[in-house]
């Protein structure tokens, strides 16, 4: 008997030592693949700043106000430690962190990259809104959203999430209790600009999840300003399991021989609004924010407040590589009892003769959501008319139904673009940086990224050719504005 009670104590030890040896191997392979694939680090990489939000610190600001001042001498801390630095600067023409380049006057002398507020014109606000960026970006990616607040008459607020719109090593030790640390100072900010009004949240990608956490936790905590609506562009309400291992397969990062094991990617920093480099710490955030969005969820609803939550509009692309409308049907709106809850959703381009050629996963997302019976929330698609043509109609069908109104709009598919996706919803096709058909103004006299097409042969270029395919604009930018708007007239 105890020889064969022995017996799977030692398969037991033997598949320990197995798999803490398959943990080591992935472990060391990363690393050094890591040291081999990305780019030699920078300055860019390597500076923490001394003067960035954390949510643990015992001198955190009190205020939103305080958090800007800290901002303000953040952002002089990074021109003093990496533009002034004649050994961390960066010398590349189009280098956001070379202090003669055109991208870095647009990173610095303009306010995007900062948090900002919008003032109505009228004395008497009707409200108040708050927007939150995504992960990577900036406060630039919602100033089209804010403008279209602020001229019917918000007060709005954009947030810049701590460790954004500086330095790509702003994110290697960022928590996402950081973030919503911030976006409370700045919800109970906005809220007190417009006192006994209703205050909207709105946010992008990391933002968005940001704004639903903070909505859950506003259902219980009376300190925290309750918001009446929440608009959500490209939400990641779920993201892929594989950031939890990301911090494991970064354990060699203290060995410097190691230290790019900490990064997924490292790019040329030539956008003045997003980084091109993207940390492994950054992925594990936002997976553990998503998670605790859905504990959030899920307490809510034990607890009976869900029927609490004020209306919810997302708005997502079919085709998405960082969130799917399926995660955001799952996770949360297919969750939420009715209460004019809405998704609009962007469809591939039909008529170009690529539809076979298209990933077949976000198309049968599609027709899941599409064919399933009483949604609790109105759903509209925003796809071709027919297959035989580029022009766009709504399909929408009201929560509960099956019947779908058929709406022809003034859009049609530009040539060549057979998608949307991730990070071109919040931007408008004539976006200055960004837009793909973008207008002449002061802030683009040589210098766009969304219009470019770059062909040639691999390896010509710095950066991966396909970094370049990606659509960075919306052409169908008014469907939002339109949504917004009606939603403001109600």
């Amino acid at each position: 008997m105890i020889r064969f009670r022995g017996r799977p104590m030692r398969w037991l030890r033997h598949a320990i030592v197995l798999a803490v040896t398959v943990l080591v191997t992935i472990v060391l392979v990363f690393a050094v693949q890591a040291r081999m694939r990305l780019a030699d680090l920078r300055a860019w990489h390597r500076v923490e700043l001394d003067e960035e939000y954390r949510a643990s610190s015992p001198r955190r600001p009190a205020s939103f106000d305080e958090y800007r001042l800290l901002e303000d001498r953040l952002f002089a801390e990074m021109r003093e430690r990496v533009l002034l630095d004649d050994a961390a600067a960066d010398t590349q023409p189009l280098g956001r962190y070379s202090p003669s380049s055109f991208v870095a006057r647009l990173a610095l002398e303009t306010m995007y990259n900062h948090s900002y507020e919008f003032v109505p014109m009228q004395r008497e606000p009707r409200g108040a809104v708050l927007l939150v960026h995504g992960l990577s970006d900036s406060p630039y990616s919602m100033r089209s959203l804010a403008e279209t607040f602020v001229g019917q008459g918000y007060y709005v607020v954009v947030l810049r999430m701590p460790g954004h719109g500086t330095v790509p090593a702003g994110l290697l030790n960022v928590s996402w209790q950081d973030w919503y640390g911030a976006a409370v100072l700045a919800a109970k900010h906005a809220a007190a600009k417009a006192p006994g009004k209703p205050l909207l949240v709105g946010g992008h990608s990391t933002g968005a999840a940001l704004v639903t956490l903070y909505t859950l936790r506003s259902l219980e905590d009376p300190t925290l300003p309750r918001p009446q609506r929440l608009y959500l562009v490209s939400a990641a309400i779920g993201v892929s399991k594989f950031a939890v291992m990301t911090n494991v397969i970064s354990s060699l990062s203290f060995i410097p021989w190691f230290e790019k094991s900490r990064w997924l990617d490292v790019y040329p920093e030539y956008d003045p609004y997003k980084y091109n480099s993207f940390p492994v710490n950054a992925a594990n955030q936002i997976y553990r924010l998503t998670r605790v969005v859905q504990n959030t969820i899920d307490a809510a609803e034990e607890r009976g407040q869900l029927h609490e939550m004020p209306q919810v509009i997302v708005f997502q692309s079919i085709v998405d590589s960082t969130i799917t409308a399926a995660e955001v049907v799952r996770g949360l709106l297919g969750r939420l009892p009715a209460n004019d809850h809405e998704l609009i959703v962007f469809d591939v381009n039909r008529y170009e003769m690529l539809e076979g050629l298209i990933a077949p996963g976000p198309i049968e997302d599609l027709e899941r959501i599409r064919v399933a019976v009483n949604l609790p929330f109105t759903m509209t698609l925003i796809a071709n008319r027919g297959t035989d043509t580029r022009a766009m109609a709504s399909y929408t069908r009201a929560a509960g139904t099956s019947d779908v109104v058929r709406t022809d709009l003034p859009f049609e598919w530009p040539p060549g673009v057979f998608s949307l996706g991730h990070v071109a919803l919040p931007f408008p096709p004539d976006d200055a940086v960004y837009g793909i058909a973008p207008l002449q103004t002061g802030l683009q006299p040589r210098f766009n990224l969304g219009a470019l097409a770059a062909r040639g042969e691999a390896g010509a270029l710095v950066m991966p050719l396909g970094t370049f395919g990606r659509l960075r604009s919306n052409p169908f930018f008014d469907v939002i504005r339109a949504k917004v708007l009606e939603s403001l007239a109600d």
